[in-house]
């Protein structure tokens, strides 16, 4: 008898776009030739096949394949039939296989149970899949499942101090390699899912509806891009054969929750939450036609209170009453109630058209509702500054791949979406006033306007397998029309340096904008590459190739045609158990519609701010009246884009040892450079070059009386280079970043019921901007602004986990092996315990005099107190603690899951914004770096979920 030797050896694992997986590989004879007339057949449990011949050198393709396990059979005239019980197929990655078949006369069937490793010795990029394992068992607290992308330690949290900046730049919930929250990218099912106005992603999806997805911390293949971040690969659930789904209730009730730590509570606030879903699939026509739907919706409600002491609330309603335009405002303490409605429905199609043709379409909804605790949320900010944020998202995506022939395959996709977001504070009409490190109410400068965004997008790509070379070519259209008005600063907006400023009516600072705010525009963005994924031998892989991208911006504004990105990447495999990864790549970014429509919005004819200081916007706070029309004397502000805007990007290189262990696990070493290349950044270009501020020259810069903070540092006069106007503030392509990172991975694949992803990341991040309306204290002097980013975060662990006692009621073969356990096993059996750890560095935070002190005429205002470098404080170390704990019931055809979770377990105090204000003397203000921001206290939260 000759025996079978089987190989698994994944040999083709490209970060890419595509939302599916595949397999590919060689099959050969005993004597090592060709099998040319083998047929491979994958088949999924309850689910289509998928088969491909090979061709005339063994080798074979399958692609766009489901995530999830098949059953491999590799059937050839004169040969034993081969049969492998489990190949594993994950988003985004193609896994190879080299199959040795035995003489039919020595064997009938060949069968193979070994468990697939994990290992994979051909990738060239830094990826992490999340499987549906995953997305299924461990802890999420806002059933967001973009949150689990935080279980890559190379990825770093958003830092929440870029919502206090204004809503357009506070888009993104996580950054990597140290770049702006908004260059990230998103595919849902491959096609783009990304808010191009904030930078966030669109569509919220329930978890019962996502399959896996892949997280790309830069792929050096050359189809992946659409920023100069990562990228995340979501696919979504198909149906099967069979029916299939589940029904599921999660409720929470704030008396079993901790009290959040900051906020003068008088009592532990009340509220609840209550969530419920279902999620069902089949097929509408047997191996041919197959439906999944999936829908749930939230309903919340709560308190909160700010953080401002009694007597501080009764000094201002004081000032309030005795002069200025906001006689009628009170401000009260006490809670006030928030409210967060949500409602999730998807649904999705698949349908094989022809033996070599499928077509999937899938429509989404999201509506969300959330009142008063959208942004503008830190302890000082009274409830009339509060935010609340109603969304609306419908999208409808398909698409079309078809096999044209065994090495040929060609997929077509497209989606045509729309975003309807508005955005209001409880006061929308009135000015606003902000005294730094004391309070902000009334209408804040930011915080109330609408958008439409209207997505329109097709793609297209050719993969061709040629022998070791799989060949792609693919190119991508967006089309993106934004209708808005966001009339930033239309209501007014004074600035007060303390309480006591306040009481006489001497404002520091007012400013105004005035015009007409409706925009009207779209961007259109092409996409082209080409690349080769070559196995050179089963010791190299390189992948190298080069991709195009060009953002057309809307008329007046400057165009970039020269955008193109190489890349390169290797995996060298010097033993079966090691492999040695490096690569390099740039990556183009996009630029935020946010700040597009900001350049369009303020450009002197369509609207345009008024900015006074010192002692006349004391006379325009003291007149009692609500400024109208534009003030005489005073020039325009305006936004320009800088000549010749060039787009941002990134240069990418990596270099990463991976080692692996028994048991299914892996554990690497990996060091990256990030370099971000043509930033966007803000400065007023329309100044005079600066003095240093004397008793005797002071009355040029308009300052009235001399403060600590001014005396002996630059200040700007009230010259300016072009009289016409006052500021001129020029958005460019002129900020740098520069990130090195070192991690450690530890991965486990789910075996022996258990499952670990730990990682350690020590990083560092330095910029001179980190978002695009950053604004530097002297346009003069750019390059002192370099120092630690806000995505700066030095140190970052990551822990998750999955532990199951017992077979898994899930899973009918485990359940089958184990159909007889003795009496305590009996009692533990379908318990399950899910944690999710997470220590990191503090937040940066960039300290503030609070004013105008250099009179730039800018805001947000840049000037630092005395011997504080930029983003120099930060919050205390964060360190959170999730934990589901599960009891699977076997009921009926399937089981009913009990679950209990909690959310910051430890009830640890995180932190997350700080009171940046220094104040205008030599001695900080009172309250300056405290802390005024944190992220939830420990909440309890039940659930049932029967799954069948």
């Amino acid at each position: 008898m000759l025996s079978c030797i089987w190989t698994a050896i994944p040999i083709i694992s490209v970060a890419q776009s595509s939302s599916n997986g595949a397999v590919a590989g060689t099959v050969v004879a005993p004597d090592g030739g060709a099998a040319s007339t083998a047929v491979v057949t994958l088949s999924g449990a309850d689910g289509p096949r998928y088969s491909a011949s090979t061709s005339e050198d063994g080798s074979f393709l399958l692609k766009e394949l489901p995530s999830g396990s098949y059953a491999l059979k590799v059937t050839s005239p004169g040969f034993a039939v081969y049969e492998q019980s489990s190949v594993s197929v994950a988003v985004g990655r193609t896994t190879h296989l080299a199959i040795r078949l035995a003489i039919a006369s020595a064997q009938q069937t060949v069968t193979v149970t070994d468990v697939q490793s994990s290992f994979d010795t051909s990738q060239t990029s830094s990826v992490v899949n999340i499987d549906r394992d995953r997305v299924e068992e461990l802890p999420i607290p806002s059933r967001n499942y973009l949150s689990f992308v935080l279980l890559a330690p190379q990825v770093s949290a958003a830092n929440p101090a870029l919502q206090q900046q204004g809503l357009a730049q506070s888009g993104g919930s996580f950054s990597f390699g140290g770049l702006r929250p908004g260059s990230n990218a998103v595919y849902l099912d491959d096609v783009n899912d990304d808010d191009e106005f904030s930078g966030g992603s669109r569509t919220q999806l329930s978890p019962e509806a996502i399959s896996d997805f892949q997280i790309v911390n830069h792929g050096f293949a050359a189809e992946s891009g659409g920023g100069a971040g990562g990228s995340i690969n979501v696919q979504t659930r198909s149906g099967l054969n069979r029916i299939h789904g589940d029904a599921f209730t999660f409720v929470q009730n704030a008396a079993l929750n901790a009290t959040p730590p900051l906020g003068l509570y008088p009592s532990k606030p009340t509220g609840s939450l209550v969530r419920a879903g279902v999620a069902l699939g089949g097929p509408i026509q047997h191996d041919k036609v197959f439906y999944y739907i999936a829908g749930e919706q939230e309903l919340a409600n709560g308190e909160d209170v700010s953080d401002l002491k009694p007597s501080t609330l009764n000094t201002i309603n004081s000032a309030l009453k005795q002069s200025g335009p906001l006689s009628s405002l009170t401000l009260q303490s006490g809670f006030f109630p928030t409210e967060n409605q949500e409602t999730e429905i998807s649904g999705r199609l698949d349908r094989t058209l022809t033996a070599h043709e499928t077509i999937m379409l899938r429509y989404a909804f999201t509506n969300s509702r959330n009142v008063n605790d959208a942004f503008h949320t830190d302890e000082l900010t009274d409830r009339t500054a509060r935010g609340s944020s109603f969304i609306a998202d419908n999208s409808l995506n398909g698409t079309l791949t078809s096999t044209l022939s065994a090495n040929l395959l060609n997929k077509l996709s497209f989606e045509v979406a729309q975003r309807r977001a508005v955005d209001r504070t409880e006061s929308v009409s009135g000015p606003g006033v902000l005294i730094p490190g004391v309070a902000l109410f009334g209408t804040p400068y930011s915080g109330n306007g609408r958008r439409f965004e209207t997505p329109l997008e097709f793609a297209d790509s050719l993969s061709i397998q040629r022998r070791q070379h799989l060949f792609q070519v693919g190119g991508r259209i967006d089309h993106v029309a934004l209708r808005a008005d966001v009339p930033d600063g239309s209501q007014g907006f004074y600035l007060f340096s303390n309480l006591a400023a306040l009481q006489t009516g001497n404002a520091d600072f007012f400013t105004q904008s005035f015009g007409n705010f409706d925009t009207n525009f779209a961007e259109v963005r092409f996409a082209g590459f080409a690349q080769d994924h070559w196995t050179q031998s089963r010791w190299l892989t390189v992948d190298y190739g080069v991709r195009y991208e060009y953002n057309r911006l809307p008329s007046g504004l400057p165009q970039d045609l020269v955008n193109f990105s190489p890349r390169f990447g290797l995996a060298w495999t010097p033993r079966t158990s090691l492999v040695v990864r490096g690569g390099f790549g740039i990556f183009y970014d996009r630029f935020q519609l946010s700040t597009i429509n900001r350049l369009l919005e303020f450009d002197g004819v369509h609207g345009f701010s008024q900015i006074d200081e010192d002692s006349s916007a004391a006379a325009v706070y003291r007149s009692g009246s609500i400024v109208a029309a534009p003030l005489t004397g005073v020039a325009p502000s305006v936004w320009r884009a800088q000549p010749g805007l060039p787009n941002p990007y990134s240069e990418v290189g990596s270099f990463s040892v991976e080692q692996a262990l028994p048991l299914q696990t892996t554990v690497t070493g990996e060091y990256q450079y990030v370099h971000g290349v043509k930033l966007g950044r803000s400065s007023n270009i329309n100044l005079a070059p600066p003095i240093l501020l004397t008793s005797a020259n002071a009355g040029s810069a308009g300052i009235s009386s001399l403060t600590a903070q001014q005396l002996g540092r630059p200040a700007f006069t009230t010259a300016r280079l072009n009289p016409a106007f006052d500021a001129i503030n020029q958005f460019a392509s002129s900020g740098n970043s520069t990130y090195d990172g070192a991690t450690i991975t530890l991965n486990r694949q789910f075996q022996d019921d258990l499952q670990v992803l730990a990682g350690y990341t020590f990083s560092k991040t330095v910029d001179d901007a980190s978002y695009d309306l950053e604004q530097p204290q002297n346009p003069y002097a750019p390059g002192d602004e370099r120092g630690p980013s806000l995505q700066d975060q030095r140190h970052r662990f990551t822990l998750s986990g999955l532990w199951l006692i017992g077979p898994d009621l899930g899973d009918p073969a485990d359940a089958a092996k184990n159909a007889n356990p003795g009496p305590i096993m009996k009692a533990l059996t379908g318990l399950e315990f899910a944690p999710i750890v997470s220590i990191a560095s503090g937040f940066r935070a960039n300290p503030i005099i609070g004013l105008d002190s250099n009179r730039e005429h800018i805001y947000p205002f840049a000037a630092r107190p005395a011997g504080y470098g930029r983003n120099s404080l930060s919050t205390p170390i964060n360190i959170n603690l999730d934990l589901r704990v599960l009891k699977m019931i076997a009921l009926g055809s399937g089981h009913l899951d009990v679950v209990a979770e909690s959310f910051n377990l430890i009830n640890h105090r995180n932190v997350s914004l700080v009171n940046t204000a220094f104040g205008s003397n030599q001695q900080a203000a009172p309250g300056f770096a405290s802390a005024i921001g944190a992220s939830g206290a420990r909440r309890i939260q039940f659930s049932l979920d029967y799954e069948f």
